[in-house]
């Protein structure tokens, strides 16, 4: 799409790497990886803050990956649906629901350009986390969830930042981000597991604003909010952010400083111009009414 060339293999190997971060995918604490703490506050505070349009109602959550946003519907919507292309964690959002006995909720594996929901039968859309990058045919899947969801209901997800202050640490991307005009271009992501001696490096597309914006628009969707996340703190290298597993867990000191950067970037999150410069975004945007 767009000149866009993912690995024909993609969503196979998506699917393989996360079906193995499964057991790990909830070790999260400010000595491990401040960065996903961070990122899960900007999360917790879009889902809070937009419970009026879910609260009592029909939910989707695309991506749903351990279940972190399903068990903070669940409580208060009607009914969710999540979906996830990894099958083990899957099975880590049922033992959750298990455990908090809660029963209004749907799991599906599968893909999110084949939702199989009918046509505007949900109220509330959303995909947080690094779901739509990992999309080869992100279009179709955007063209999906709006597809479900109901004249006036709301999507909202989180997408990879195109420019963000962290690309003066590389260059190549840099560079590359600078050869392709007006859409966001394929980065590469490496994962080292922390329960088995190996790695994955998955590809990713970043988006621009005004293009995230256009697949949205072009399937009957108005962006009402947008945000950035980790702003400031992408002008700390990720070797530090994000180090090998023998150096982990973090000293104090380190996870202090980002920590204290994850908050100056939570207070600028919806501040022009810092929340264009965020290494990932977050839009929210409502289906036109018919």
């Amino acid at each position: 799409m767009d000149g866009i060339k993912f690995d024909p293999n993609q969503l196979q190997r998506v699917q393989a790497a996360y079906d193995l971060m499964a057991e790990e995918y909830d070790i999260l604490d400010h000595r491990i990886n401040p960065f996903y703490v961070n990122d899960y506050k900007a999360l917790d505070y879009f889902v809070e803050k937009l419970t009026p349009h879910w609260r009592g109602r029909t939910v989707l959550d695309v991506g749903c990956g351990s279940g972190m946003q399903t068990v903070q519907f669940a409580p208060r919507a009607k009914h969710v649906v999540a979906i996830d292309i990894s099958g083990a964690l899957m099975r880590k959002v049922q033992d959750k629901l298990k455990t908090q006995g809660l029963t209004n909720v749907t799991l599906l594996q599968g893909n999110a350009t084949q939702i199989p929901l009918q046509d505007c039968s949900v109220d509330f859309v959303s995909a947080y986390g690094d779901v739509i990058g990992h999309i080869p045919e992100y279009g179709q899947a955007i063209a999906e969830m709006a597809r479900v969801c109901r004249p006036g209901g709301w999507l909202t997800l989180e997408y990879d930042n195109k420019w963000h202050l962290g690309l003066v640490f590389h260059l190549r991307e840099l560079w590359n981000a600078l050869r392709t005009r007006g859409r966001g271009d394929l980065r590469h992501w490496t994962y080292e597991y922390l329960n088995h001696d190996s790695k994955v490096e998955l590809t990713y597309k970043t988006f621009t604003f005004p293009e995230m914006q256009s697949l949205l628009k072009r399937n009957g969707l108005t962006v009402t909010q947008r945000a950035g996340m980790h702003i400031l703190s992408s002008l700390i290298p990720e070797h530090i952010q994000d180090p090998p597993k023998e150096k982990l867990p973090l000293r104090a000191h380190q996870a202090w400083l980002l920590r204290r950067m994850g908050q100056c970037d939570f207070r600028l999150k919806q501040l022009f111009p810092f929340y264009t410069f965020g290494y990932s975004a977050i839009v929210v945007a409502r289906k036109h009414a018919r």
